[in-house]
């Protein structure tokens, strides 16, 4: 059973989160709803009641919206088990994880006494010489001010 069964509490747990992460977004939200005419369940949901609306099944079930915050871990994530994969969330977490813990343990099986420290700082290091920012740049000889001969 998902939140989105229960319409009004799916509603209440929205707007607490989106205010909660978001305020400004809730500000905006709460502009635009006060603005909306008197017909509006008509108009934007085909219904004269909104409380008629709450027995409209959503258009895509395997395309909903994570509404969990991104604060939570693996195991409990509500937008995880919702959609029964990893959210947009905790798959980025995984590829950042994948992509430092496979240079911490090649630098490991290279040197058992090596520090996360010291990988970090390498990878920082090569990170800035691939960019093109090496914080040591070779200077060439033509621009170190001395007179050629």
């Amino acid at each position: 059973m998902s939140l989105f069964d229960h319409p009004a509490l799916a509603a209440e747990t929205l707007w607490r989160r989106l205010v909660e992460h978001q305020p400004a977004v809730a500000a905006a939200l709460g502009v635009h709803v006060r603005e909306l005419p008197q017909d509006w369940p008509q108009r934007e949901l085909g219904v004269f009641r909104p409380e008629a609306a709450f027995r409209l099944v959503p258009s895509e079930q395997h395309e909903r919206v994570e509404i969990e915050p991104y604060d939570t871990d693996w195991e409990n994530c509500g937008a995880c088990s919702e959609a029964s994969d990893p959210c947009r969330f905790h798959t980025g977490f995984e590829t950042g994880y994948k992509a430092l813990h496979q240079p911490l343990l090649d630098a490991m099986a290279l040197d058992p006494a090596v520090t996360v420290a010291a990988v970090l700082q390498r990878l920082a290091e090569d990170d800035d010489h691939n960019n093109g920012t090496d914080s040591d740049p070779q200077v060439a000889p033509e621009n170190t001010g001395k007179a050629q001969g």
